[in-house]
């Protein structure tokens, strides 16, 4: 044998040693993560996953508030953000002025799902609103409409809701109201529920069929001051400031505004999700409570150590809450 092949040979023998030795490295790595993050699971009771999320989340301070009082930038149009595919053609609308995001369901079986996202009434759509809304509507097929609808600090309630009572009115007459979902996280959550209850009251317009909340603000000027040392990421102090303005002239204990001191009779089947780390948590228990007692068929799903909007995160908690809501959409 040549010098030439013996090299090659000694090569081949060191370049398996290499990468039999980097397959062991992996396979030690791997597996070191999986017995850390089953351990935290124990010890802690969320993923790893969660936790890194929410003590990633930005927590607005009284100062940001003071900062941002006041800013009037134009929020009226945004962009599907990039990576983010649909599995129809999204197309786009205005009622008033007010932007509509729309896409038809994969058939006239499938529900109609009107997402209202959150932001406490500052801020516009999130990438995770976004990917939420992609995932339902591949694995059930349903129809989208997500209205980007008037915000602070160029407007208040008092604009947005004749806007948002308009688009519902729309879609009535475009679909049958038992296809129609109204879901909403956060804000979204709870301007939900307060339309909802003003359908109620119109007594001229057909109820959907359904209600999704996630962590809903029912009460701009409540939330729970002895869970907010565990809420990584809202901050009393500032939501009620950020709810008495969305308000504006309104009272901000006003239905349309606070809807948990609203009527709950006759609202139609209706999903809560909260965790038990997010100072929203006991009103929306609170919630719960006023449509069990009025004779609505509501469910209460609770993730213990979660914080805000968690069927949002990019987490197994959050995933499985999300596969939970696929499951209640295509009831």
């Amino acid at each position: 044998m040549s010098k030439i092949q013996e090299l090659s040979e000694t090569m081949k023998v060191n370049m398996k040693k290499i990468l039999k030795r980097t397959l062991l490295i992996l396979v030690g790595l791997i597996v070191a993560i999986l017995v850390v993050g089953g351990a935290v699971r124990l010890i802690d009771g969320r993923s790893p996953q969660a936790i890194i999320v929410s003590h990633s989340l930005p927590q607005r301070t009284m100062e940001d508030y003071e900062e941002g009082k006041g800013d009037k930038t134009d929020k009226s149009t945004v962009e599907i953000p990039e990576g983010v595919t649909f599995p129809r053609e999204m197309r786009q609308y205005r009622v008033g002025n007010m932007q509509v995001f729309h896409m038809e369901a994969q058939d006239d079986s499938k529900p109609i799902l009107l997402y209202i996202h959150g932001g406490a009434y500052l801020n516009n759509f999130e990438k995770l609103h976004w990917q939420a809304m992609a995932e339902w509507a591949e694995s059930t097929g349903c129809g989208l409409v997500a209205p980007n609808y008037p915000l602070l600090y160029r407007y208040t309630a008092s604009d947005a809701h004749p806007l948002m009572m308009q688009l519902y009115q729309q879609l009535v007459k475009q679909y049958s109201a038992k296809r129609i979902i109204i879901m909403g996280d956060s804000a979204g959550g709870g301007f939900t529920l307060a339309l909802a209850q003003q359908v109620c009251s119109s007594n001229s317009l057909d109820l959907p069929c359904r209600l999704i909340l996630i962590s809903p603000w029912v009460d701009v000027l409540g939330a729970d001051d002895a869970i907010q040392e565990k809420d990584t990421f809202l901050n009393a102090e500032v939501l009620r400031h950020v709810g008495s303005d969305w308000a504006g002239s309104i009272d901000p204990r006003d239905p349309m505004i606070s809807p948990l001191y609203g009527d709950m009779q006759s609202l139609p089947p209706t999903d809560l999700f909260t965790g038990t780390w997010e100072i929203f948590y006991t009103d929306v228990v609170k919630t719960y409570d006023k449509m069990k007692s009025a004779g609505v068929e509501a469910r209460l799903h609770v993730a213990e150590k979660m914080g805000h909007v968690y069927p949002l995160w990019p987490c197994p908690e959050g995933s499985a809450a999300r596969k939970e809501i696929s499951k209640i959409i295509m009831q």
